[in-house]
């Protein structure tokens, strides 16, 4: 085959794997992508996935797709979901997941790919987001929260105040009926002294009484 005959079929492709080269191309010789790589054409992920050179990786919507792809399932979550939210001013050098495998990481030419194992049951509270022509999973606003909150050590209220918080953006986003449902799903008393602990840091920033937070959807 052709590289530019491969390369137009999977022009759009984030991921290119290749048991979906192998579908499209029946009998398709995989010694190809060895040399391809060897000319510069095609870059490798990890095994069995690949993008092509072609196609540069710009932004974090970019890395999501990739990070969706080459480890599944999975979706975006903990530091790249709250960064992405604008909850966290800071920038992220990873690219962070939850998954219910094991929890692995994949130093790649795209960058780092990191996943944090969740049991199935909290695996839940994510949505899709158009990147082009394709999607990508990434937690909920309060489901990212509690995932960061759920796999943290924060024990005390400076602890907390070290990750600088955008409360603004808190307050714009999060939907606490929401985010008490979820905390009710994990049944942790530790997670749910840590949701207490952002609360306060919430009410001390906004100026809200307590009450405001039971029931109020923002």
């Amino acid at each position: 085959m052709k590289f530019q005959e491969f390369s137009e079929r999977f022009k759009s492709y984030p991921v290119i794997q290749v048991r979906e080269i192998e579908k499209a191309y029946p009998g398709f010789d995989r010694n190809a992508l060895t040399r391809w790589q060897s000319q510069g054409y095609l870059v490798k992920i990890r095994r069995g996935y690949y993008r092509l050179a072609s196609n540069p990786v710009r932004t974090d919507a970019d890395r999501f797709l990739i990070s969706n792809k080459i480890y599944t399932p999975s979706y975006i979550s903990l530091h790249s979901a709250l960064h992405w939210y604008g909850f966290i001013p800071e920038g992220v050098f990873m690219t962070t997941a939850m998954s219910t495998k094991k929890t692995a990481t994949f130093n790649t030419p795209f960058g780092v790919f990191r996943y944090s194992n969740l049991q199935r049951s909290f695996f839940f509270g994510y949505t899709l987001v158009p990147a082009g022509e394709f999607h990508f999973k990434i937690a909920e606003p309060e489901k990212a929260i509690l995932d960061f909150l759920n796999a943290s050590t924060i024990k005390t209220r400076e602890e907390m105040e070290g990750f600088r918080f955008n409360f603004i953006e808190i307050e714009e986003r999060i939907n606490w009926d929401k985010l008490n449902s979820y905390l009710a799903i994990f049944g942790s008393r530790i997670l749910e002294h840590r949701v207490a602990l952002l609360r306060e840091l919430y009410l001390k920033q906004s100026g809200l009484a307590p009450h405001l937070l039971r029931n109020e959807k923002h």
